[in-house]
């Protein structure tokens, strides 16, 4: 539905910004919000990253930017196999040779792309690739995103080229390269069932809390109020007879109490031969102001 406050903004051809298309397959399901799921938990991520590339590499990192991609055609990675299905990890070798360099602590050759995509990969690499995937798919894929720990191994006979999402992170510490999450149909469907928990308890929590306040703002309170007070001994009892009057002052203000806790300060009013409270104050406030 289309609502006055509604806004449209026109972009010139070259410098619309990215657009994420969704296939007709998947509309009526929130694709659009995994970006925001992994938004809400970048400081989570970022924090987690560093501690370990400080950790094993000693390397201080920051997660720079997650870029988000639907829809992936995606052969070299590193597959691994969950209770849900397959996700995979990708690392550019540019990144994964400076990582290796930290890793042993060598000296780092400044190649070209060029070469460095000329040079055959080295079992050391593969290894470090192998140890990256697990290590790190581990640590993004958490119970904060699914709502409860992901048992993960790797799954290389699996044949998957195609992904639902694909997320790059980008990290400064590292001059170029990235690494990316690759999540395939039912990774993304528990993504979004742990979004709409997440807002069915916010909503349901509300609603508690709506419930607890309406309930508390309808219990009934007993108001009391001590009218006058005199100090007798038992003797001057004793002494009382029929047609005695007693020296009472009555103040203009009477305090109200709840329980034992003072709260208010009222004046008594006649109406009917009957007594009313009636001009309530504030007892703070006119404490405070004599």
């Amino acid at each position: 539905m289309r609502t006055k406050n509604a806004k449209i903004r026109i972009y010139h051809d070259g410098v619309a910004p990215n657009m994420m298309k969704l296939e007709i397959s998947k509309l009526g399901r929130p694709y659009h919000k995994v970006p925001k799921i992994f938004q809400d938990n970048f400081d989570l991520l970022d924090a987690k990253l560093n501690a370990y590339f400080l950790k094993k590499f000693r390397v201080n990192i920051v997660l720079e930017r997650i870029d988000y991609e639907t829809d992936v055609q995606l052969k070299q990675c590193q597959i691994l196999a969950s209770e849900i299905g397959n996700l995979a990890f990708y690392i550019d070798r540019i990144l994964l040779l400076n990582v290796l360099h930290d890793y042993y602590g060598l000296a780092k050759d400044n190649k070209g792309n060029v070469s460095i995509k000329e040079t055959p990969i080295s079992r050391t690499e593969e290894r470090l690739r192998n140890k990256l995937a697990i290590e790190l798919v581990a640590l993004i894929v958490s119970d904060q995103l699914f709502g409860e720990d992901v048992t993960l191994k790797p799954d290389p006979a699996a044949l998957v080229t195609h992904w639902a999402y694909r997320i790059d992170f980008s990290l400064a510490g590292y001059d170029e390269g990235l690494f990316s999450l690759l999540l395939d149909a039912a990774h993304v469907d528990r993504l979004l069932a742990t979004l709409r928990r997440q807002n069915e308890n916010s909503t349901r929590l509300k609603e508690d809390e709506s419930s607890t306040r309406a309930t508390f703002m309808t219990l009934p309170v007993q108001l009391t109020s001590r009218l006058a007070s005199l100090p007798m001994t038992v003797a001057d009892l004793y002494r009382l007879k029929t047609g005695d009057i007693l020296p009472i002052a009555m103040p203009d203000n009477f305090p109200l109490y709840v329980g034992k806790q003072p709260l208010f300060n009222a004046v008594i009013s006649e109406d009917r031969g009957k007594l009313f409270f009636s001009e309530f104050s504030d007892r703070s406030s006119e404490t405070k102001h004599e």
